[in-house]
């Protein structure tokens, strides 16, 4: 199964949530992109996935008008919060997205 996570910038909770959905089947082939990206992941976020096992420091957001959306079976439009100031407050927005994520993966 192919999954779109749109979001609106691409650089904090859509790469979180395609690498937990990744994470959580290695069926499933995953992309994030946003409808207004911006140049870089926050480097926050790599700090928070870090801790989780996972590496997005190579990470780079892409625009939803460079994927063919088309090929995807399902588009999952991540719940997305302004990132956080404080490492515990992206600790609990990864906490939140890893939730949300596993919830829609269980509803597939």
């Amino acid at each position: 199964m192919k999954i779109l996570v749109l979001t609106e910038t691409d650089a904090c909770c859509g790469p979180m949530a395609a690498a937990f959905l990744r994470d959580y089947s290695p069926r499933l082939e995953v992309v994030s992109a946003g409808k207004n990206p911006v140049k870089s992941i926050d480097p926050m976020v790599v700090t928070v996935m870090k801790e989780c096992l996972i590496d997005l420091s190579c990470y780079m957001p892409q625009n939803i008008k460079s994927v063919d959306a088309s090929g995807f079976d399902t588009v999952y439009e991540c719940p997305e919060r302004s990132c956080p100031s404080t490492i515990e407050a992206y600790r609990d927005l990864r906490d939140f997205v890893k939730n949300e994520a596993y919830l829609y993966f269980r509803g597939l």
